[in-house]
């Protein structure tokens, strides 16, 4: 507990050579008044000395075996572990000063300044990135399929049919949709007309239409032997023609292409006109709404999305930067107009400013008062797990200089009491042997 020859303990074994050496002057001088008076004043002292060392040694241990209220420490051990627990909440960590303190803290500049750091919006822009790989590699997304899905029904239902049509005949007509269009089908059309399955298709109904007019009388057998009129040349005439007018009506910017272009964009005005036609685009809208396998195909997709993510994240590899590049830089792109955005946000609007603080300052607090009732649970658990001997020691420690103090003025203050107490009764004795010095000192004086 003590170290060896410490003050306190050189103050008690003082006072012991003190007090042997005041016992053997006055058994040699039992008359001399002086060493009664010295022999009191060591007892004093040497008691008061033990009297302090075997009450500090009480706190912490049984001093000479002595069972009855000693080592008090190891015995409320409970007790004192709770008044700490509780000084420390109570008093350290009280209400009152955890506010105090939060208040001097200026949340706001210190949140700005961390928001304006690079890196803070690469670890924030990378969380959300992470949690967008974590939702694809979710095996249970059925709130997000479901989600998804009424989303897409709602945009279909919501999507009217003319203005559906509108901006299809106004994108159709910017980006040369119906150009494209009428050049391919002009195209197919011209290889299925100069094939000669078509030739005879032609000739075929030329020869029907003759037979339908003229029939199989006089008129048609003359037309045959004189060869007035050639099926096979009308029908070869009528394909090259044909040809030629696809042709034309692939060429870019010919005549015959502006032309049917200007039908097409006016049949579908006409076509957005039409009552009838947007019911029944209306009806299909809702078929398509209700019938469609929208969650079973978007449910396949998150699973096979599942599986690529799954085997490039075993290679290391970020899944959406590998498999969507475009997309993944969009959306790092996205993230950084809103993080930006966010930071506008934060440092123009005065409200937003004062909302933010006040949210932080309610949560600090709150983060702090729990920390409070966890710091008193940390505080108990340690020292519930100290043996007494370290226990005691921990307490000693802090206090060692005092209670050294205190045994070394037992030693002193017992010594003065001890010499009061020989004055008081020895009052008279000493005042009558003062007289008789005094008065011996006037007779030299005088005979000098």
């Amino acid at each position: 507990m003590t170290r060896a020859w410490n003050k306190a303990d050189a103050a008690l074994v003082t006072s012991f050579f003190f007090f042997l050496l005041s016992l053997y002057l006055h058994l040699h001088y039992p008359s001399v008044i002086w060493t009664d008076g010295m022999l009191m004043v060591s007892e004093a002292a040497l008691v008061g000395g033990v009297a302090d060392w075997f009450a500090v040694t009480a706190l912490f241990r049984r001093p000479l075996g002595f069972p009855y209220h000693t080592a008090i420490l190891p015995r409320r051990r409970d007790s004192f572990i709770k008044a700490i627990v509780v000084m420390v909440q109570k008093e350290f960590f009280s209400r009152r000063k955890i506010f105090r303190h939060i208040e001097k803290i200026h949340l706001f500049p210190m949140l700005q300044d961390y928001l304006r750091k690079e890196e803070t919006e690469a670890r924030m822009t990378g969380t959300v990135l992470h949690f967008i790989r974590a939702a694809f590699l979710r095996k249970k997304n059925k709130k997000a399929i479901a989600y998804l899905s009424e989303r897409l029904k709602n945009i279909l239902l919501r999507e009217d049919p003319s203005e559906f049509m509108r901006r299809f005949d106004m994108l159709s007509h910017t980006n040369e949709w119906d150009q494209k269009a009428l050049v391919r089908i002009s195209r197919l059309l011209a290889q299925e007309v100069a094939a000669d399955e078509t030739r005879q298709s032609i000739r075929d109904e030329l020869a029907r239409l003759e037979h339908e007019k003229i029939g199989d009388g006089f008129l048609s057998r003359l037309l045959e032997v004189t060869n007035t009129v050639n099926l096979d040349e009308g029908a070869e005439l009528i394909q090259r023609h044909t040809c030629h007018v696809l042709s034309e009506l692939g060429r870019a910017h010919s005549p015959l292409q502006e032309n049917a272009i200007a039908l097409l964009h006016d049949c579908l005005r006409d076509l957005r006109q039409d009552s009838e036609l947007l019911r029944l685009a209306r009806d299909l809208q809702e078929r398509l709404a209700c019938e469609l396998p929208i969650e079973e195909t978007l449910a396949r997709l998150f699973q096979g999305l599942r599986n690529h993510f799954q085997m490039d994240l075993k290679r290391e590899v970020d899944p959406i930067a590998e498999h969507m590049p475009v997309f993944y830089t969009h959306l790092q792109s996205i993230l950084h107009v809103e993080y930006q955005h966010m930071l506008f946000l934060i440092e123009e609007r005065s409200e937003l400013q004062k909302i933010i603080t006040k949210v932080l300052y309610d949560l600090l607090a709150r983060s702090a008062l729990h920390a409070q009732t966890l710091v008193g649970v940390i505080v108990g658990n340690v020292l519930s797990r100290l043996t007494d001997e370290e226990l005691n020691h921990l307490v000693y420690d802090k206090v060692e200089q005092d209670l050294l103090w205190i045994r070394v003025n037992g030693s002193l203050v017992g010594g003065c009491i001890g010499l009061l107490i020989f004055v008081g009764m020895n009052l008279p004795s000493i005042s009558s042997h003062f007289s008789d010095k005094v008065h011996e000192v006037f007779i030299a004086l005088r005979m000098i």
